[in-house]
């Protein structure tokens, strides 16, 4: 009797565990999703955009600068390190 009573007790614990195990699981699952939705490509080019005004250049074939620019910025850094 005592012996039966013990292994249901015991049953019981591990179905108590069991579920624990299983509700943590599926926290962790969901924990699983909503990283991957916020490093997804799509999800990182919209916060670049949104956050730095960066913007996705698709063909890199050739960049378009100015040249008044660049001859600023070489004036710039001349002085600097001059």
């Amino acid at each position: 009797m005592f012996l039966i009573q013990e292994i249901k007790d015991l049953n019981g614990e591990k179905n108590k565990f069991l579920e624990e195990l299983r509700e943590k699981e599926n926290k962790l699952e969901i924990k699983r999703v909503q990283y991957q939705k916020l490093t997804s490509e799509d999800e990182v080019v919209k916060k670049s955009k949104e956050k730095f005004n960066l913007i996705r250049i698709d063909h890199l074939d050739k960049i378009h600068v100015n040249k008044n620019k660049i001859n600023n910025l070489k004036k710039y850094i001349a002085k600097k390190y001059d």
